[in-house]
């Protein structure tokens, strides 16, 4: 429902299908309950957010990464290019922060794939391209001290997954 919210606050639309949307789930019915509350909690915060007053360039856009011969698919929330050129891809997290480094450590991959995908999709030097999470519901901004470069997301990948 954020997402949805965000979203639709932009006045942008999302390019691509959803591949994480389940065609049971009525985001309308979700919207009178329990939910609604919470929604209107991230909201509030959203609106003190670095974010609030400023447009995205992208919102809720899927980018298909070719990586070491497989698909990665990448569902970037929102994108937004400053005034000195520089872009900044902000994850919108409605859950909770990571509870140690380590556990950062695991989640910028996510950041580092985003950065890579979106680099590559627009033709850019991935340096230029930055990447945050903000938990919403903490008002917290998380700025990984490093993201992956493409060889080293390379070598995190071929250790993890077995050649096919």
């Amino acid at each position: 429902l954020f997402h949805r919210w965000v979203e639709q606050r932009s006045g942008l639309v999302g390019l691509g299908e959803s591949i994480d949307g389940i065609a049971s789930e009525r985001d309308d019915e979700l919207e009178h309950g329990p939910e609604a509350a919470a929604l209107a909690r991230f909201q509030q915060t959203f609106e003190r957010s670095p974010w609030a007053g400023l447009a995205p360039s992208e919102v809720e856009v899927e980018v298909h990464l070719p990586f070491d011969g497989r698909l990665v698919i990448c569902k970037l929330d929102a994108v937004y290019t400053g005034d000195d050129g520089r872009i900044q891809i902000v994850d919108w997290k409605t859950g909770p922060s990571p509870k140690d480094d380590a556990e950062l450590e695991l989640r910028q991959l996510q950041l580092a794939l985003y950065r890579l995908a979106y680099a590559r999709w627009k033709g850019l030097d991935p340096a230029i391209v930055d990447a945050v999470f903000y938990y919403v519901g903490e008002d917290r901004i998380l700025r990984p001290e490093r993201l992956d470069d493409e060889a080293a997301l390379l070598a995190r990948w071929r250790a993890a997954v077995p050649s096919a």
